[in-house]
């Protein structure tokens, strides 16, 4: 299980001993190919066992709240209304990014199946690929994962974290409506420790 353990903005995750689990954009693939298009980005890891996949974004805003609020509004309604100190060109509120980030890693995946044997870093990513291009990955019995860790002190005398976590997970759900997949957003308390755990 030790070798099952992977880190991410300061956190550990440790993943179950079955899964086979990569950080997407160290890949070699991601580096030298998939990175060469405009804007290119992925979840931060994939997962996958024999019965689910899960694609996993990791945002720890523990500390730098005030900069990440205006990120916690779908739909990037506060991206120009809310101060930070950070640059807001070109990004987007958590729910846009991570629908993207889902599409891309999903299209990147396909796109180096299509290579088939003919590239050596693509060994890494086998095991994924394999899970989309079954015929069992449209059965529902195969779970498909979404999922936003997202730690931070959001809660607000108008809104509870709890009701943040929610507004971003529906409209991430909407933005992912063409592809068959369970979206959560959880944080250190609320996530499902069947699919890992934090390590303290």
């Amino acid at each position: 299980m030790e070798n099952n353990v992977r880190e991410e903005s300061g956190l550990k995750f440790q993943f179950p001993e079955n899964d086979t689990v990569i950080k997407f954009d160290d890949t070699k693939f991601y580096r030298d190919y998939f990175n060469k298009l405009p804007n290119a980005k992925g979840v931060d890891f994939i997962s996958v066992d024999e019965y689910k996949i899960a694609f996993i974004e990791v945002k720890n805003c523990i500390g730098d709240e005030g900069n990440c609020r205006w990120r916690i509004a779908p739909n990037n309604q506060k991206r120009n209304k809310t101060h930070t100190s950070v640059n807001v060109e070109g990004r987007d509120s958590l729910d846009i990014e991570m629908a993207q980030k889902v599409a891309m890693t999903i299209a990147a995946l396909i796109g180096a199946k299509s290579f088939g044997d003919t590239k050596e870093c693509l060994c890494e990513l086998r095991e994924y690929i394999q899970f989309l291009s079954k015929d069992a990955f449209s059965d529902n019995s195969k779970k498909k994962y979404v999922i936003l860790f997202l730690e931070g002190d959001f809660g607000g005398k108008t809104r509870s974290k709890k009701m943040i976590m929610k507004a971003l997970q529906n409209s991430i759900n909407k933005k992912l409506k063409w592809i068959n997949c369970r979206v959560s957003v959880v944080d250190s308390d609320t996530y499902n420790t069947k699919l890992f755990q934090i390590v303290r």
